[in-house]
């Protein structure tokens, strides 16, 4: 199935999901300082999938699927939200005893086991076509 695209394939894969990464997290926080350390985000994805492919003995193409997966998570994730981020954020800075909005957290909660899910489900079908 889809773990069987040749490993040139996931590569470029994973640096179009980086990409869209980088352009969807710059457009999705609105902070300044927050802004600058969404660079990390790629970096951490690469060391802690990597390290967890290797301590597993994954193929790269399945540690290249859970790389794109997570890195494609978080804009998704957040897109839809941002504006009341940005706003819950300002609104803390004023009054640090400010509560963040509850249809943030509960979409970010709600929409983050849904992908999940999602990502392991469509892990199980390519696991299990490809042995």
């Amino acid at each position: 199935m889809f773990l069987s695209l040749p490993t040139g394939a996931w590569v470029l894969i994973a640096v179009g999901a980086t990409l869209v990464n980088l352009g969807a997290m710059q457009w999705i926080i609105q902070i300044p300082q927050y802004r600058r350390k969404q660079f990390w985000l790629p970096v951490i994805g690469i060391i802690a999938v990597g390290v967890r492919g290797l301590a597993q003995s994954h193929t790269l193409a399945e540690t290249l699927y859970l790389y794109i997966a997570v890195l494609i998570m978080f804009p998704v994730m957040l897109a839809p939200v941002r504006r009341q981020i940005t706003r819950d954020y300002y609104r803390w800075v004023e009054d640090p005893s400010t509560k963040v909005s509850g249809g943030v957290m509960t979409w970010i909660a709600t929409s983050m086991i849904v992908m999940l899910l999602a990502i392991g489900a469509v892990w199980a079908v390519g696991i299990s076509t490809s042995t």
